[in-house]
């Protein structure tokens, strides 16, 4: 898949993920997405994720684990889950 895919998945994610995380974390997130910087937004997602205990859908950390496989990153063990 290609990069510009990958990162247009992620910020859906993040723009999907309004209330779990501040706004301003998300929106450093996604300024990353829009600076080709997806990996690094991603592991950033996924450690505030864990930090604030959000309760994620199954159908998201499905997304999440693909997007991961797809950049060959190693996703943490809690979104291993899905």
């Amino acid at each position: 898949m290609s990069l510009r895919r990958i990162e247009e998945r992620l910020a859906i994610i993040l723009r999907n993920a309004e209330g779990w995380l501040p706004k301003d974390q998300l929106d450093d997130m996604q300024s990353l997405v829009a600076a080709r910087e997806p990996g690094v937004a991603l592991e950033n997602f996924w450690t505030q994720l864990e930090e604030y205990d959000v309760d994620v859908p199954d159908s998201v950390r499905h997304e999440i684990k693909q997007i991961a496989a797809e950049m060959e990153m190693r996703p943490p063990h809690w979104i291993e889950r899905a």
